[in-house]
Protein backbone atom coordinates (compact mmCIF):
# COMPACT_ATOMS: atom_id res chain seq x y z
CA UNK A 1 0.00 0.00 0.00
CA UNK A 2 1.28 3.53 -0.76
CA UNK A 3 0.46 6.61 0.76
CA UNK A 4 0.62 10.15 -0.77
CA UNK A 5 -0.18 13.83 0.49
CA UNK A 6 -3.34 15.39 -0.26
CA UNK A 7 -5.92 18.53 1.06
CA UNK A 8 -9.29 17.09 2.00
CA UNK A 9 -11.94 19.45 0.38
CA UNK A 10 -14.74 17.21 1.35
CA UNK A 11 -16.47 14.80 3.56
CA UNK A 12 -15.87 11.50 2.09
CA UNK A 13 -16.94 8.13 2.61
CA UNK A 14 -14.46 6.95 4.50
CA UNK A 15 -14.81 9.26 7.23
CA UNK A 16 -11.74 11.00 6.22
CA UNK A 17 -11.71 14.20 8.98
CA UNK A 18 -10.82 17.81 8.10
CA UNK A 19 -8.59 19.26 10.57
CA UNK A 20 -9.26 22.69 12.20
CA UNK A 21 -7.74 25.15 10.24
CA UNK A 22 -7.84 23.10 7.07
CA UNK A 23 -4.22 21.09 7.79
CA UNK A 24 -2.58 18.56 5.06
CA UNK A 25 -3.47 14.90 6.61
CA UNK A 26 -1.81 11.73 5.36
CA UNK A 27 -3.93 8.42 4.47
CA UNK A 28 -4.16 5.68 2.89
CA UNK A 29 -5.28 5.67 -0.39
CA UNK A 30 -8.55 3.61 -1.15
CA UNK A 31 -11.88 3.49 -3.93
CA UNK A 32 -13.17 6.89 -4.42
CA UNK A 33 -16.48 7.27 -2.91
CA UNK A 34 -19.45 9.59 -3.90
CA UNK A 35 -18.68 13.56 -3.63
CA UNK A 36 -19.58 14.85 -0.12
CA UNK A 37 -20.88 18.64 0.83
CA UNK A 38 -19.12 21.22 -0.24
CA UNK A 39 -17.25 22.95 2.58
CA UNK A 40 -16.21 26.65 2.08
CA UNK A 41 -13.81 28.58 3.53
CA UNK A 42 -16.32 31.01 5.23
CA UNK A 43 -17.98 27.69 6.64
CA UNK A 44 -21.34 26.14 5.77
CA UNK A 45 -22.84 25.30 3.00
CA UNK A 46 -24.65 27.02 0.26
CA UNK A 47 -28.60 27.91 1.03
CA UNK A 48 -31.81 28.29 -0.45
CA UNK A 49 -32.36 30.92 -2.50
CA UNK A 50 -33.97 34.39 -0.82
CA UNK A 51 -36.98 35.60 -1.64
CA UNK A 52 -37.37 37.91 -4.72
CA UNK A 53 -36.57 41.87 -4.58
CA UNK A 54 -39.14 44.98 -5.07
CA UNK A 55 -39.87 45.17 -8.45
CA UNK A 56 -38.29 48.24 -10.06
CA UNK A 57 -39.89 51.55 -11.78
CA UNK A 58 -40.89 50.66 -15.44
CA UNK A 59 -38.48 51.84 -18.65
CA UNK A 60 -39.48 53.83 -21.11
CA UNK A 61 -42.20 52.96 -23.76
CA UNK A 62 -41.15 51.59 -26.78
CA UNK A 63 -42.21 51.76 -30.87
CA UNK A 64 -45.17 49.71 -30.97
CA UNK A 65 -44.98 46.10 -33.42
CA UNK A 66 -47.22 44.36 -35.28
CA UNK A 67 -48.68 42.74 -32.91
CA UNK A 68 -49.21 45.64 -30.46
CA UNK A 69 -46.63 44.90 -27.69
CA UNK A 70 -43.03 47.37 -27.74
CA UNK A 71 -39.76 47.52 -29.27
CA UNK A 72 -36.66 48.16 -28.10
CA UNK A 73 -35.84 51.59 -27.98
CA UNK A 74 -31.73 51.07 -29.01
CA UNK A 75 -29.97 53.26 -31.41
CA UNK A 76 -30.87 50.53 -33.97
CA UNK A 77 -34.59 50.20 -33.29
CA UNK A 78 -35.44 54.00 -33.65
CA UNK A 79 -35.91 55.13 -35.92
CA UNK A 80 -34.62 52.89 -38.65
CA UNK A 81 -34.93 49.24 -37.89
CA UNK A 82 -38.21 48.84 -35.60
CA UNK A 83 -41.06 46.69 -36.84
CA UNK A 84 -42.50 49.50 -39.00
CA UNK A 85 -39.09 51.93 -38.46
CA UNK A 86 -37.83 53.55 -42.07
CA UNK A 87 -35.91 50.22 -43.67
CA UNK A 88 -39.42 48.35 -43.19
CA UNK A 89 -41.29 50.73 -44.92
CA UNK A 90 -38.09 51.45 -47.46
CA UNK A 91 -38.59 47.53 -48.47
CA UNK A 92 -42.15 48.63 -49.48
CA UNK A 93 -40.91 50.99 -51.85
CA UNK A 94 -40.70 50.79 -55.63
CA UNK A 95 -37.04 52.13 -54.80
CA UNK A 96 -36.14 48.72 -53.05
CA UNK A 97 -38.33 46.57 -55.40
CA UNK A 98 -36.54 48.46 -58.23
CA UNK A 99 -33.44 47.31 -56.68
CA UNK A 100 -34.35 43.75 -57.16
CA UNK A 101 -35.75 43.98 -60.43
CA UNK A 102 -32.34 45.56 -61.64
CA UNK A 103 -29.92 42.92 -60.01
CA UNK A 104 -29.34 40.71 -62.98
CA UNK A 105 -28.96 43.90 -65.14
CA UNK A 106 -25.80 44.93 -63.27
CA UNK A 107 -23.56 46.02 -66.35
CA UNK A 108 -26.33 48.30 -67.98
CA UNK A 109 -27.54 49.70 -64.54
CA UNK A 110 -24.37 50.82 -63.60
CA UNK A 111 -22.17 51.69 -65.84
CA UNK A 112 -20.16 53.05 -67.76
CA UNK A 113 -22.80 55.25 -69.64
CA UNK A 114 -24.75 57.44 -67.76
CA UNK A 115 -27.42 55.08 -65.86
CA UNK A 116 -25.16 55.10 -63.21
CA UNK A 117 -25.89 58.39 -62.27
CA UNK A 118 -29.50 57.53 -60.72
CA UNK A 119 -29.69 53.51 -60.54
CA UNK A 120 -26.07 53.34 -58.55
CA UNK A 121 -26.51 53.42 -54.77
CA UNK A 122 -23.70 56.51 -54.68
CA UNK A 123 -24.81 58.11 -58.23
CA UNK A 124 -26.32 61.07 -56.68
CA UNK A 125 -22.96 61.27 -54.22
CA UNK A 126 -20.67 61.41 -57.78
CA UNK A 127 -22.61 63.68 -59.37
CA UNK A 128 -22.82 66.48 -56.27
CA UNK A 129 -18.87 65.72 -55.78
CA UNK A 130 -17.92 66.43 -59.34
CA UNK A 131 -17.07 62.77 -60.02
CA UNK A 132 -18.62 62.80 -63.87
CA UNK A 133 -17.46 61.48 -67.06
CA UNK A 134 -18.21 64.02 -70.05
CA UNK A 135 -17.01 63.36 -73.70
CA UNK A 136 -13.19 64.48 -74.30
CA UNK A 137 -13.38 68.34 -75.04
CA UNK A 138 -16.23 68.39 -73.16
CA UNK A 139 -16.74 70.58 -69.94
CA UNK A 140 -19.34 69.69 -67.03
CA UNK A 141 -22.30 70.83 -66.91
CA UNK A 142 -22.22 74.01 -64.90
CA UNK A 143 -24.93 73.48 -63.26
CA UNK A 144 -23.97 69.75 -62.03
CA UNK A 145 -24.80 70.17 -58.52
CA UNK A 146 -28.08 71.66 -59.03
CA UNK A 147 -29.01 68.72 -60.89
CA UNK A 148 -28.09 69.31 -64.44
CA UNK A 149 -27.08 65.72 -66.59
CA UNK A 150 -26.67 67.67 -69.75
CA UNK A 151 -23.68 69.62 -71.61
CA UNK A 152 -22.84 71.28 -74.76
CA UNK A 153 -21.37 68.80 -77.11
CA UNK A 154 -19.94 70.28 -79.81
CA UNK A 155 -23.13 71.89 -81.61
CA UNK A 156 -25.12 69.10 -79.53
CA UNK A 157 -26.18 68.04 -75.90
CA UNK A 158 -24.25 65.70 -74.28
CA UNK A 159 -25.04 62.98 -71.21
CA UNK A 160 -22.98 62.66 -68.43
CA UNK A 161 -22.18 59.05 -67.82
CA UNK A 162 -21.94 58.00 -64.38
CA UNK A 163 -17.40 57.55 -63.08
CA UNK A 164 -18.54 55.67 -59.44
CA UNK A 165 -17.32 51.70 -59.23
CA UNK A 166 -20.99 50.76 -57.60
CA UNK A 167 -21.90 47.45 -59.38
CA UNK A 168 -24.97 47.42 -57.79
CA UNK A 169 -27.99 49.11 -58.58
CA UNK A 170 -29.87 50.01 -55.52
CA UNK A 171 -31.46 53.15 -54.35
CA UNK A 172 -30.66 52.87 -50.38
CA UNK A 173 -30.06 55.30 -47.17
CA UNK A 174 -26.76 56.65 -48.60
CA UNK A 175 -27.86 57.59 -52.14
CA UNK A 176 -30.29 60.05 -50.24
CA UNK A 177 -28.22 60.54 -46.93
CA UNK A 178 -24.82 61.77 -46.18
CA UNK A 179 -24.26 58.73 -44.39
CA UNK A 180 -20.55 57.90 -43.06
CA UNK A 181 -18.31 56.37 -40.12
CA UNK A 182 -18.66 59.31 -38.17
CA UNK A 183 -22.19 59.54 -38.00
CA UNK A 184 -23.36 55.54 -38.61
CA UNK A 185 -25.16 53.99 -35.37
CA UNK A 186 -23.62 51.09 -36.26
CA UNK A 187 -20.13 51.74 -36.44
CA UNK A 188 -20.25 54.61 -34.03
CA UNK A 189 -22.71 52.78 -31.61
CA UNK A 190 -24.21 56.12 -30.44
CA UNK A 191 -27.66 56.98 -30.41
CA UNK A 192 -29.55 58.09 -33.09
CA UNK A 193 -30.05 61.67 -33.31
CA UNK A 194 -32.64 63.49 -35.69
CA UNK A 195 -31.67 65.47 -38.38
CA UNK A 196 -28.10 63.59 -38.24
CA UNK A 197 -28.72 61.93 -41.55
CA UNK A 198 -27.73 65.37 -43.66
CA UNK A 199 -29.75 65.46 -47.46
CA UNK A 200 -27.00 65.32 -50.07
CA UNK A 201 -29.20 67.28 -52.18
CA UNK A 202 -29.42 71.17 -51.03
CA UNK A 203 -32.07 71.82 -49.85
CA UNK A 204 -32.54 75.49 -48.31
CA UNK A 205 -35.79 77.69 -48.79
CA UNK A 206 -34.22 79.76 -51.97
CA UNK A 207 -32.51 76.32 -53.09
CA UNK A 208 -33.58 74.76 -56.48
CA UNK A 209 -32.39 72.14 -58.79
CA UNK A 210 -32.53 71.91 -62.32
CA UNK A 211 -34.66 70.42 -65.12
CA UNK A 212 -32.82 69.80 -68.55
CA UNK A 213 -35.39 71.78 -70.65
CA UNK A 214 -32.95 74.84 -71.48
CA UNK A 215 -34.37 78.30 -72.50
CA UNK A 216 -32.95 78.25 -75.53
CA UNK A 217 -32.23 76.07 -78.15
CA UNK A 218 -28.66 75.82 -79.20
CA UNK A 219 -27.72 76.65 -75.07
CA UNK A 220 -27.87 74.53 -72.58
CA UNK A 221 -28.32 75.52 -68.92
CA UNK A 222 -31.24 73.99 -67.58
CA UNK A 223 -34.36 75.45 -66.17
CA UNK A 224 -34.61 75.86 -62.26
CA UNK A 225 -37.67 73.68 -61.24
CA UNK A 226 -38.93 75.54 -58.14
CA UNK A 227 -37.89 76.20 -54.54
CA UNK A 228 -39.24 72.44 -52.88
CA UNK A 229 -36.90 71.79 -50.59
CA UNK A 230 -36.41 68.15 -49.15
CA UNK A 231 -38.12 67.48 -51.98
CA UNK A 232 -34.82 68.60 -54.35
CA UNK A 233 -33.48 65.39 -53.82
CA UNK A 234 -36.64 63.79 -55.98
CA UNK A 235 -35.99 66.07 -58.13
CA UNK A 236 -32.39 65.28 -58.84
CA UNK A 237 -33.22 61.82 -60.49
CA UNK A 238 -36.86 61.36 -61.46
CA UNK A 239 -37.01 63.83 -64.69
CA UNK A 240 -36.94 62.91 -68.16
CA UNK A 241 -33.18 63.15 -69.05
CA UNK A 242 -33.47 65.13 -72.30
CA UNK A 243 -33.44 68.78 -72.88
CA UNK A 244 -36.80 69.01 -75.04
CA UNK A 245 -35.50 72.41 -76.38
CA UNK A 246 -32.99 71.07 -77.80
CA UNK A 247 -34.14 67.27 -78.66
CA UNK A 248 -37.15 68.41 -80.63
CA UNK A 249 -36.15 69.91 -84.06
CA UNK A 250 -37.60 70.46 -86.94
CA UNK A 251 -37.20 67.09 -88.43
CA UNK A 252 -36.86 64.04 -85.95
CA UNK A 253 -35.69 61.03 -86.90
CA UNK A 254 -36.91 57.79 -84.53
CA UNK A 255 -34.03 55.45 -84.47
CA UNK A 256 -34.77 53.53 -81.40
CA UNK A 257 -37.89 52.25 -79.20
CA UNK A 258 -36.68 54.67 -76.38
CA UNK A 259 -37.08 58.01 -78.05
CA UNK A 260 -38.19 60.99 -75.63
CA UNK A 261 -38.37 61.26 -72.00
CA UNK A 262 -36.98 58.43 -69.73
CA UNK A 263 -39.08 56.52 -67.18
CA UNK A 264 -40.45 58.47 -64.15
CA UNK A 265 -40.06 61.92 -65.05
CA UNK A 266 -42.39 63.59 -62.32
CA UNK A 267 -40.76 66.65 -62.01
CA UNK A 268 -41.16 67.95 -65.37
CA UNK A 269 -44.90 67.74 -64.75
CA UNK A 270 -44.95 68.74 -61.03
CA UNK A 271 -42.76 71.93 -61.80
CA UNK A 272 -45.26 72.97 -65.12
CA UNK A 273 -41.88 73.35 -67.12
CA UNK A 274 -40.87 70.21 -68.59
CA UNK A 275 -43.61 69.77 -71.40
CA UNK A 276 -43.10 70.46 -75.03
CA UNK A 277 -44.87 73.75 -75.35
CA UNK A 278 -45.83 75.15 -78.54
CA UNK A 279 -45.84 78.47 -79.85
CA UNK A 280 -47.87 81.39 -78.58
CA UNK A 281 -49.37 79.00 -75.29
CA UNK A 282 -49.30 79.93 -71.79
CA UNK A 283 -49.61 77.28 -68.86
CA UNK A 284 -50.61 77.32 -64.98
CA UNK A 285 -50.32 75.27 -62.22
CA UNK A 286 -52.40 73.61 -59.99
CA UNK A 287 -53.30 74.01 -56.18
CA UNK A 288 -51.14 71.12 -55.47
CA UNK A 289 -47.68 73.40 -56.69
CA UNK A 290 -48.98 75.28 -53.78
CA UNK A 291 -47.77 72.14 -51.41
CA UNK A 292 -43.95 71.75 -50.17
CA UNK A 293 -43.35 69.06 -52.56
CA UNK A 294 -43.60 65.37 -53.59
CA UNK A 295 -42.84 64.68 -49.78
CA UNK A 296 -46.42 66.53 -48.38
CA UNK A 297 -47.86 63.34 -50.16
CA UNK A 298 -45.19 61.05 -50.59
CA UNK A 299 -43.55 60.74 -47.12
CA UNK A 300 -45.79 62.14 -44.36
CA UNK A 301 -44.71 61.83 -40.77
CA UNK A 302 -45.79 57.92 -40.05
CA UNK A 303 -47.17 57.96 -36.39
CA UNK A 304 -46.05 54.25 -36.34
CA UNK A 305 -42.30 55.37 -36.63
CA UNK A 306 -42.01 57.50 -34.15
CA UNK A 307 -43.39 60.57 -36.50
CA UNK A 308 -40.10 60.25 -38.75
CA UNK A 309 -41.38 60.97 -42.91
CA UNK A 310 -42.64 57.26 -44.19
CA UNK A 311 -40.17 55.92 -46.35
CA UNK A 312 -42.53 53.93 -48.33
CA UNK A 313 -42.90 56.84 -50.19
CA UNK A 314 -46.50 55.90 -51.49
CA UNK A 315 -49.09 58.63 -51.13
CA UNK A 316 -52.67 57.48 -49.91
CA UNK A 317 -56.28 58.15 -49.82
CA UNK A 318 -56.06 59.72 -46.40
CA UNK A 319 -53.45 61.68 -46.98
CA UNK A 320 -55.55 63.56 -49.27
CA UNK A 321 -58.24 63.68 -46.86
CA UNK A 322 -56.64 64.51 -44.34
CA UNK A 323 -54.11 67.64 -45.89
CA UNK A 324 -57.40 69.83 -45.62
CA UNK A 325 -57.51 69.24 -49.42
CA UNK A 326 -60.32 66.77 -50.38
CA UNK A 327 -62.38 65.41 -47.47
CA UNK A 328 -64.45 62.59 -48.00
CA UNK A 329 -62.59 61.14 -51.14
CA UNK A 330 -62.36 57.67 -51.48
CA UNK A 331 -59.64 57.10 -54.30
CA UNK A 332 -57.21 59.38 -56.10
CA UNK A 333 -59.97 60.13 -59.19
CA UNK A 334 -61.07 63.54 -57.49
CA UNK A 335 -63.79 64.96 -59.47
CA UNK A 336 -62.82 62.81 -61.99
CA UNK A 337 -59.48 64.14 -62.52
CA UNK A 338 -57.90 60.97 -63.29
CA UNK A 339 -60.43 59.79 -65.79
CA UNK A 340 -60.56 62.94 -67.97
CA UNK A 341 -56.53 62.55 -68.21
CA UNK A 342 -57.06 58.97 -69.01
CA UNK A 343 -59.24 59.43 -71.41
CA UNK A 344 -57.32 62.38 -73.40
CA UNK A 345 -54.39 59.98 -73.55
CA UNK A 346 -56.44 57.32 -74.95
CA UNK A 347 -57.20 60.35 -77.58
CA UNK A 348 -53.64 61.06 -77.88
CA UNK A 349 -52.47 57.90 -78.25
CA UNK A 350 -55.29 56.96 -81.20
CA UNK A 351 -54.13 60.10 -83.16
CA UNK A 352 -50.23 58.90 -82.86
CA UNK A 353 -50.98 55.29 -83.54
CA UNK A 354 -52.58 56.46 -86.83
CA UNK A 355 -49.50 58.17 -87.80
CA UNK A 356 -47.73 54.84 -86.76
CA UNK A 357 -45.75 56.50 -84.50
CA UNK A 358 -46.07 53.43 -81.59
CA UNK A 359 -45.52 50.07 -80.77
CA UNK A 360 -45.46 47.37 -78.22
CA UNK A 361 -42.44 45.63 -79.41
CA UNK A 362 -39.40 45.50 -77.38
CA UNK A 363 -37.26 44.18 -80.23
CA UNK A 364 -37.09 44.01 -84.23
CA UNK A 365 -39.33 43.11 -85.99
CA UNK A 366 -41.16 46.26 -84.60
CA UNK A 367 -45.22 46.44 -85.12
CA UNK A 368 -46.87 49.51 -85.40
CA UNK A 369 -50.13 49.78 -83.28
CA UNK A 370 -53.10 49.87 -85.37
CA UNK A 371 -56.83 50.06 -85.20
CA UNK A 372 -58.21 46.78 -83.53
CA UNK A 373 -54.81 46.11 -81.47
CA UNK A 374 -55.88 45.19 -78.02
CA UNK A 375 -53.31 47.85 -76.93
CA UNK A 376 -55.17 50.66 -77.96
CA UNK A 377 -57.85 49.77 -75.44
CA UNK A 378 -56.15 48.58 -72.50
CA UNK A 379 -55.75 51.79 -70.95
CA UNK A 380 -51.60 50.64 -70.34
CA UNK A 381 -50.21 53.70 -71.87
CA UNK A 382 -47.10 53.71 -69.63
CA UNK A 383 -46.25 50.23 -72.26
CA UNK A 384 -45.76 52.50 -75.07
CA UNK A 385 -42.83 52.79 -76.53
CA UNK A 386 -41.70 54.84 -80.23
CA UNK A 387 -42.06 53.01 -83.50
CA UNK A 388 -38.43 53.39 -85.42
CA UNK A 389 -37.70 54.30 -88.86
CA UNK A 390 -39.97 57.47 -89.18
CA UNK A 391 -39.05 60.72 -89.64
CA UNK A 392 -41.22 63.37 -88.21
CA UNK A 393 -42.31 67.03 -87.99
CA UNK A 394 -41.34 69.14 -84.63
CA UNK A 395 -45.79 69.45 -84.38
CA UNK A 396 -46.14 65.50 -84.43
CA UNK A 397 -42.32 65.44 -82.56
CA UNK A 398 -43.90 67.74 -79.67
CA UNK A 399 -47.39 65.41 -79.54
CA UNK A 400 -45.61 62.06 -78.97
CA UNK A 401 -43.04 63.86 -76.36
CA UNK A 402 -46.04 65.22 -74.27
CA UNK A 403 -47.96 61.53 -74.69
CA UNK A 404 -45.03 59.82 -73.14
CA UNK A 405 -44.12 62.69 -70.47
CA UNK A 406 -47.44 62.09 -68.95
CA UNK A 407 -47.66 58.32 -69.52
CA UNK A 408 -44.75 57.80 -67.80
CA UNK A 409 -45.05 60.45 -65.00
CA UNK A 410 -47.26 57.93 -63.19
CA UNK A 411 -50.48 59.29 -61.48
CA UNK A 412 -52.36 60.24 -64.63
CA UNK A 413 -52.45 63.75 -63.99
CA UNK A 414 -52.10 64.19 -60.38
CA UNK A 415 -49.04 65.71 -59.51
CA UNK A 416 -50.47 68.85 -61.60
CA UNK A 417 -53.63 68.00 -63.03
CA UNK A 418 -53.88 71.97 -64.67
CA UNK A 419 -50.62 71.45 -66.63
CA UNK A 420 -51.22 67.79 -67.34
CA UNK A 421 -54.57 68.64 -68.95
CA UNK A 422 -53.00 72.11 -70.84
CA UNK A 423 -50.10 69.57 -72.29
CA UNK A 424 -52.97 67.20 -73.67
CA UNK A 425 -55.07 69.88 -75.04
CA UNK A 426 -52.59 71.55 -76.80
CA UNK A 427 -51.02 68.02 -78.54
CA UNK A 428 -54.43 66.54 -79.49
CA UNK A 429 -55.38 70.01 -81.24
CA UNK A 430 -52.39 69.97 -83.17
CA UNK A 431 -52.48 66.52 -84.41
CA UNK A 432 -56.21 66.37 -85.09
CA UNK A 433 -57.73 67.25 -88.15
CA UNK A 434 -59.58 70.47 -88.25
CA UNK A 435 -57.44 71.25 -84.99
CA UNK A 436 -60.34 70.38 -82.88
CA UNK A 437 -60.37 70.42 -79.48
CA UNK A 438 -59.73 67.01 -77.64
CA UNK A 439 -63.42 65.20 -76.74
CA UNK A 440 -62.03 64.83 -73.55
CA UNK A 441 -61.39 68.58 -72.93
CA UNK A 442 -63.58 70.37 -74.59
CA UNK A 443 -62.09 73.45 -73.51
CA UNK A 444 -58.71 74.43 -72.54
CA UNK A 445 -58.03 74.71 -68.96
Amino acid sequence: MTTKPRTLIALGSFGAVVLAGGAALFACEGPEGPPGAIVFVEGGTLGQPGPAGPVGPPGPSGLATLDGGTSLTTSCMMPCHGFKGIVAQWKTSTHYFGAIANTDEVPTWTGPGPCGNCHSGDGLEQRLASNVGVAAGSSAPTGLTSGEINYKKGAGVGEISYAGASKVAIISCITCHDISATNDPHVTGQTYVAGQFKLRVKSGPDDQMLIEKSPVAGTVSGTPAGKWGVSNTCIACHKSRKDVTNYIAASNPITSTHWGPHEAPQAEIFSGKGGYHYAGKTFNNSTHQSLAGCASCHMVDSAENGGFPDHSMRPTIKTCATAGCHANVTSFDVAGGQGVVKAALGELQGLLAGQSLLTRSATAPYVALAAGDPALSDQRYELDLTMPGNVITDIQAGALYNYLLIAKGSGLGVHNPIYTKELLFDSIEKLKPGNLPPSAIPTRP
